[in-house]
């Protein structure tokens, strides 16, 4: 059975100030390895994001949202020139946001441009006022690598009543973090994801078949964010690892 994979954490030049490659760069080199699509998940004001934290608010979270327009620009270009348009075949681009509090991040899927523009109150959102703004859109709220640490953390958080599902597989963890990230879901019974937590395209396999990075992975195409945040809701997915 052929799968749609998708990568589901992934960071750009335009607004991760840890991103090296640009939103456009990874088309080509995702699709040649066997990828359906990819979320950009770039950092957002609470962590290590791009774009300005002063100015207006509305030129902030254009220059947010630039790494995942420039992707999905890319990927218009790349669908018309292969005539993948409207087939099972098309590459497709969707947004998310990357959010950090006190070391601990969250991946969230659901919201838009539109929303961010009209909502400047997400930057100061804590933890419970952030899950009900992803529920009040039929979005997902993952807690992205919650066993994570490194040398600028000092503790580790997690918030098990104020998100949907765990990243379990993150391709930046030690096999340790991934394993505690795992456990942790498998005792309050939450829905599990992967992503690779990718910043540059020399991290994605050449070709089809080679190892992969991350992702997950479905027996359909995906429509949209909404129909992904139902699809892990449900647990009905296939993690890569």
């Amino acid at each position: 059975m052929s799968l749609f994979k998708y990568e589901t954490h992934l960071h750009t030049i335009e607004g991760s100030a840890c991103g090296s490659s640009y939103g456009a760069d990874y088309i080509e080199p995702f699709y040649n390895a066997g990828y359906a699509g990819i979320f950009v998940t770039d950092h957002f004001f609470g962590g290590n994001t791009a774009a300005s934290r002063e100015g207006l608010w509305a030129d902030r979270v254009e220059q947010y949202c630039k790494g995942y327009e420039n992707a999905l620009a890319a990927a218009k270009i790349f669908n018309e020139k292969n005539h993948l348009t409207g087939t099972d075949k098309e590459f497709k681009v969707f947004f998310g946001i990357e959010q950090t509090f006190n070391g601990d991040d969250y991946l969230l899927y659901g919201f838009t441009k539109e929303w961010l523009l009209a909502h400047p109150e997400i930057e100061t959102m804590k933890h419970q006022e952030l899950f009900a703004a992803v529920n009040s859109v039929g979005g997902l709220m993952i807690q992205a690598h919650p066993f994570r640490l490194r040398g600028y953390q000092h503790s580790m958080y997690i918030h098990p009543r104020d998100v949907h599902g765990v990243e379990v597989y993150n391709g930046g963890n030690k096999p340790e973090e991934n394993q505690l990230a795992a456990l942790y879901a498998h005792i309050y019974d939450f829905p599990q994801t992967s992503g690779s937590d990718i910043h540059t395209i020399n991290f994605i396999p050449d070709a089809p078949g080679k190892l992969s990075v991350g992702g997950m992975a479905f027996t359909t195409p995906l429509k949209d964010v909404y129909d992904y945040a139902q699809r892990v809701k449900n647990k009905n997915a296939t993690l890569i690892r």
